[in-house]
């Protein structure tokens, strides 16, 4: 039985084509079984695929797509990766079982079948990684400021009122730290 590349799977059939001889009985329904002797295996992983966090409408949760990965593309990435995606947009048949959608008889679900995957360049999704002189001069001023602890501190979550000793504390876990000097001379 041949095995279709995606969620899909294979399509056992029902019932076997052998014609019953006069006094032979019939073939029941569900007559074949997996050999994993004889089969043949590939790799095969599903993933979730998600919008970046930054393209997301406020209040809203993020929209996400199945994708199935096989062959030399599985394990390839991890989770978190930012990636170009080319793939086959397909459907699946969902399990009847799940609770969401009871009685309804043919649901289908959507999936990407991958057949490439490109890494998105970090530096280029992020921004630039370089800062202009002027951007430095800014940043230099900011920080020799009076009140720069409390310029931060009210700068984090400033659509919740109050809680200053959280934003406080968040503020020092952004922006504190000791300096280290191990053993072998590393500074950190």
């Amino acid at each position: 039985v041949p095995c279709r590349p995606g969620l899909g799977g294979a399509i056992v059939p029902r019932s076997c084509d052998n014609i019953p001889q006069p006094g032979e009985e019939p073939c029941p329904l569900d007559p074949w079984m997996v050999v994993p002797d004889r089969s043949q295996y590939v790799d095969q992983q599903t993933l979730k695929l998600q919008e970046n966090p930054e393209d997301v409408p406020t209040g809203e949760l993020p929209r996400n797509m199945l994708l199935s990965v096989d062959r030399h593309l599985v394990q390839l990435i991890v989770p978190g990766t930012r990636l170009t995606v080319m793939g086959i947009y397909s459907i699946f048949q969902a399990s009847s079982s799940s609770n969401s959608h009871k009685g309804a008889v043919a649901i289908r679900q959507p999936y990407i079948r991958v057949v490439g995957l490109e890494d998105t360049n970090e530096a280029s999704s992020r921004g630039p990684a370089n800062f202009t002189p002027d951007e430095e001069e800014e940043f230099k001023k900011f920080a020799g400021s009076q009140d720069v602890y409390k310029n931060i501190c009210t700068k984090i979550a400033p659509s919740i009122f109050g809680h200053e000793d959280v934003k406080k504390a968040v503020a020092c876990l952004l922006f504190g730290g000791s300096r280290k000097s191990l053993p072998d001379g590393v500074k950190l």
